[in-house]
């Protein structure tokens, strides 16, 4: 059996999911005094938007205090090493949401999706490949389904372009 060289790359999901916590109120200054410590720290990314990833500032989700664009590039102007990372559920996030983060210097994209639901998120993932970013299909809710079929709808992230797959029970 051939030995596997794996490397384990830290995702902070801190500006992101974190933000629930706070009902999406994190300034522009928390998210430059945040970032400054994760690439202070060699955190390989900074996952920063609305709890619901970008695009999800709406009435049912609650309100951010900053703009997808102004949560985006005030992590920007600090991370040189770090990774710039959001979350797109298709839905929510557009894909002119998604050129739009690639314009304020996004490098990674999860695009978000219920596990037996790869289809939903083929553009997304196809348009992340494309506009050159590192693309993680992030299926959730997986205890809804078996094995099989997530081997089966991770093979097909893959053929859209995904570069992880990555599995959450989000229950």
């Amino acid at each position: 059996m051939s030995e596997m060289k794996s490397s384990i790359r830290l995702i902070d999901t801190t500006l992101r999911d974190g933000s629930h916590a706070v009902s999406h109120q994190y300034t522009a200054q928390n998210i430059t005094d945040v970032c400054a410590g994760l690439e202070k720290g060699g955190v390989y990314a900074a996952e920063v938007g609305h709890g619901a990833g970008i695009g999800g500032s709406i009435l049912e989700y609650g309100f951010a205090k900053e703009t997808d664009k102004t949560m985006l590039s005030s992590a920007r102007k600090v991370l040189k090493n770090t990774k710039l990372a959001t979350l797109l559920v298709p839905g929510l996030g557009t894909m002119d949401d998604l050129r739009m983060a690639v314009d304020e210097g996004l490098d990674i994209v999860r695009v978000a999706l219920h596990c037996t639901e790869v289809t939903a998120g083929e553009q997304h993932i196809m348009l992340g490949k494309k506009l050159g970013l590192e693309t993680i299909c992030f299926f959730m809710m997986c205890h809804m389904t078996t094995p099989e079929i997530l081997a089966q709808q991770a093979k097909m992230a893959r053929e859209y372009g995904a570069d992880v797959i990555y599995l959450a029970d989000s229950a």
